[in-house]
C-alpha cells in the first residue's frame, strides 16, 4: 500500500475513481504473497504489481471493467497449479485470491488516506483494514481500539498491531478482515562509506531500505557516491555516532579500521537495533569480542552480531560482498533464517 498511496491520493483528489487490486489469500508457490497491491487508474500507467504474467493481466482487465461499469468490487480466484496452466499462464503450484476494489473520491475516503499518509510520515505503525461482509461492498478502515468490531477481532488486532509486519486475515461467518500492517522501511545505518558500503547502499535502496551513511571522510561520505541515501553525515569521529535505534534499525559496520569498528560495535550493542553486522575476518572478530567481554559485555550480547557479515554466496568484489550483506538484511527483515 505504501507504494500506491501517493498516486492513489493524487487520482482521487482530481475527482477520478481508481481500482486497487490486492492479493488477500495466497497458498502454495505463487509469484507474490498476500498484501501485494496494484493500482489501476483511468488512462494512466499501472502502479505496483501482484505478480505479473497473465494472472495480473486478467486482473487489470477486470479492474478496467469495474472502472467502466461502476461496480464496486470483484473477488477473483486463481489456481496456479499444473492442472490449470492454460487459464492463467503460470504453473507455480499455488492458489491466489485477488480482491478488486473500486474507490470513489469521497471525502471520508480522502480523509482516511491522508491520515494514513500522515501516520507513515510520522514513522508510526498504522494498520489498514479491508472489511468484507456478505453481499456488501468492501470497506477500508484504519484500525484503532475505538473501531467497532467483534470483541475477539478487536483483541487480536490490538495484540498484533505493534509487532505484525505481514498481512493476515481474521474471519467469522459474518465478517472477514484483511489486515495490512504498514511499517516504515527499515533503515540501514552504514557506518563507514568505503567501496563495500557504496555497493551495499545501491542494492539496499533497490529493495526498499532507507539509508543513513556515516564516515569521518568527506570525500567518501558524499551525495555523489551515495545518491539514494536519506541522510549522509560527515563525522568528526565515530564517538556516539549512532544515537537511539529501534527494532527496525539495521547497523552495518564497515569502517576503515579495527579501532573504529570496535568503537561503533560497542555503541550498537547498547541499542535495540534489530540487526548488527560487522565486516571482517574471524580473527578480527575474536579480538574485538575479547575486548568487549573485558569491558563487561556478555556473550549473549555478542550473539546479536553477524560477523563475518552477509550470507555465504561467494565472491570477494565490493559488489559481491554488498550482495551478500543485502541478502542477509532482507532475510532478517522478513524473519527468515537463524
Amino acid at each position: 500500500m505504501r507504494l500506491i498511496l501517493p498516486p492513489l491520493l493524487s487520482c482521487l483528489e482530481l475527482g477520478r475513481p481508481a481500482v486497487i487490486g490486492a492479493i488477500v489469500r495466497s497458498s502454495g508457490s505463487a509469484p507474490r504473497n498476500s498484501g501485494a497491491r496494484m493500482l489501476v487508474r483511468p488512462d494512466s500507467p499501472l502502479v505496483g504489481t501482484i505478480g505479473g504474467g497473465e494472472l495480473e493481466g486478467a486482473c487489470i482487465a477486470a479492474a478496467r471493467e469495474l472502472l467502466a461499469s461502476g461496480a464496486e468490487h470483484r473477488l477473483l480466484d486463481f489456481n496456479l497449479s499444473a492442472d490449470e496452466p492454460a487459464r492463467c499462464g503460470m504453473v507455480c503450484g499455488g492458489r491466489q485470491q485477488v480482491l478488486l476494489h473500486r474507490l470513489e473520491p469521497r471525502p471520508e475516503l480522502l480523509t482516511l488516506l491522508r491520515d494514513l499518509e500522515r501516520a507513515l510520515a510520522g514513522r508510526l505503525r498504522p494498520m489498514l483494514l479491508t472489511l468484507l461482509r456478505p453481499a456488501t461492498p468492501p470497506e477500508l478502515r484504519l484500525f484503532s481500539p475505538q473501531l467497532e468490531l467483534p470483541g475477539s477481532f478487536a483483541a487480536e488486532l490490538t495484540r498484533r498491531q505493534s509487532r505484525a509486519s505481514q498481512p493476515f486475515i481474521l474471519e467469522s461467518d459474518e465478517l472477514c478482515v484483511f489486515a495490512e500492517p504498514l511499517v516504515h522501511p527499515s533503515t540501514v545505518h552504514l557506518v563507514g562509506a568505503g567501496h563495500v558500503a557504496q555497493a551495499t547502499a545501491r542494492l539496499a535502496a533497490l529493495v526498499g531500505f532507507a539509508l543513513r551513511v556515516m564516515d569521518d571522510r568527506a570525500e567518501f561520505a558524499c551525495r555523489e557516491r551515495f545518491p539514494t541515501a536519506e541522510v549522509i553525515e560527515v563525522l568528526p569521529d565515530f564517538h556516539d555516532c549512532l544515537g537511539e535505534l529501534g527494532a527496525d534499525d539495521m547497523v552495518v559496520i564497515a569502517t576503515r579500521g579495527h579501532h573504529h569498528d570496535h568503537q561503533v560495535l560497542r555503541q550498537a550493542l547498547r541499542t535495540r537495533a534489530g540487526y548488527i553486522g560487522m565486516i571482517g575476518s574471524r580473527a578480527k572478530r575474536d579480538t574485538i569480542y575479547a575486548a568487549l567481554l573485558r569491558e563487561g559485555f556478555a556473550q549473549t550480547d555478542l550473539q546479536r552480531v553477524y560477523c563475518p557479515i552477509g550470507l555465504k554466496l561467494g565472491g570477494d568484489s565490493p559488489e559481491e560482498i554488498g550482495l551478500c550483506i543485502v541478502a542477509q538484511l532482507q532475510q532478517v527483515r522478513c524473519g527468515i533464517g537463524p
